[in-house]
């Protein structure tokens, strides 16, 4: 029995070395290059001077312009807005690519050449990475930087009116296209067919009269007519 027990015991041990040594040859074909490998993977990665890349995908906002005029007398306007620090503002204007940078601040400008009648501009933002943003809205502005035309067709400059029953003055007249339209600084209503009337009344001796017209993009034109009035 003891002789059959310390067998048992030798095989046992025989095993255990066996095991041992397949674990040493494992360790050393495959798991010490490995671990060298990521050991010198590390090395490398904490020697280099350059920083790891991290990559963006994420788009920018889109472009918020300043307020943006509907209409201008100005043949040459600024646009204004705001983006993402560093952002490349493209700017589609009357169909025309332009390319501006926003500033530390976000700030971006652009000089718009406007076209005689209507007008476009449309943006987007592109970010350091290439991401792009969304478009804006397509915004419209009309250019018109010729004044209206006022015709007054009563009563003509110099007329002279007498007696109570002439007192009251109507004025009468009419302008070509919808305009912000004033005499001696009193609102006019302009009606459809583009004439006016306006009644005041008259004091005793020279009235004087402006009459001030201004269309959309801020052209002015102005008239100036007197009347006497005797009782």
């Amino acid at each position: 029995m003891a002789m059959t027990e310390e067998k048992k015991n030798i095989k046992k041990a025989y095993y255990y070395v066996f095991l041992t040594i397949v674990g040493i040859v494992f360790l050393i074909f495959l798991g010490i290059p490995t671990l060298v490998k990521f050991a010198g993977f590390l090395g490398d990665v904490a020697k280099s001077d350059k920083p790891v890349e991290i990559q963006d995908t994420t788009p920018p906002a889109p472009p918020q312009f300043d307020e943006i005029p509907e209409f201008s007398k100005e043949e040459s306007i600024d646009i204004k807005g705001t983006s993402e620090n560093g952002a490349t503002i493209a700017i589609t204007a009357n169909g025309n690519l332009s390319e501006v940078v926003a500033n530390n601040d976000g700030r971006f400008v652009f000089l718009f050449n406007l076209q005689e009648g209507e007008n476009t501009i449309l943006a987007i933002a592109k970010d350091t990475f290439g991401n792009e943003s969304s478009p804006t809205k397509t915004f419209n502005i009309i250019f018109d930087n010729t004044e209206p035309k006022l015709e007054i067709s009563s009563p003509k400059d110099g007329d002279s009116f007498y007696g109570s029953g002439q007192k009251q003055l109507l004025i009468k007249g009419t302008v070509d296209e919808k305009v912000d339209l004033r005499i001696n600084d009193k609102f006019v209503t302009v009606k459809d067919d583009n004439s006016f009337n306006f009644t005041t009344t008259l004091n005793e001796g020279l009235n004087s009269f402006e009459v001030k017209a201004i269309d959309p993009s801020g052209n002015e034109v102005l008239s100036l007519f007197s009347v006497n009035f005797t009782l």
